[in-house]
């Protein structure tokens, strides 16, 4: 399976960062209460969706499915992690909106993209 090197790596940094903010005591509770527990999962796992889906170099199908897989695995990691804090709680709902989130961004990235479809046509002069 062939990746792009500096998109996994960049997943990877932005999961780690995460869950070190989170592992750390009244961080997330702060966060939570200025932004909604759920726009941050939201908004955590929209951008590791879409560095999950630019790493991978196979078919758009399977790049979806992958970025689902991967998706799903790292929310369930996190709320294991979750779970082990004394300070912090596991939810089966915010696992739901990690899905959520990579749902919507593998749809809006599988969408054709007229822009790539016509870039070997020269304009008429």
């Amino acid at each position: 399976m062939r990746i792009r090197l500096r998109w996994s790596v960049a997943l990877t940094l932005f999961f780690i960062t995460m869950i070190v903010l989170g592992s750390i005591p009244g961080q997330a509770d702060v966060l939570s209460g200025r932004f909604g527990d759920k726009t941050l999962h939201l908004a955590a796992y929209t951008v590791l969706s879409v560095l999950c889906y630019q790493s991978w170099l196979p078919s758009q199908q399977r790049r979806a499915l992958l970025t689902i897989g991967v998706i799903a695995l790292l929310g369930l990691i996190d709320e294991s992690i979750q779970a082990t804090l004394p300070y912090r709680t596991a939810s089966v709902s915010d696992w739901c909106f990690d899905i959520f989130a990579v749902l919507i961004v593998v749809s809006l990235m599988s969408l054709p993209r007229p822009w790539v479809v016509f870039k070997h046509i020269h304009p008429i002069r």
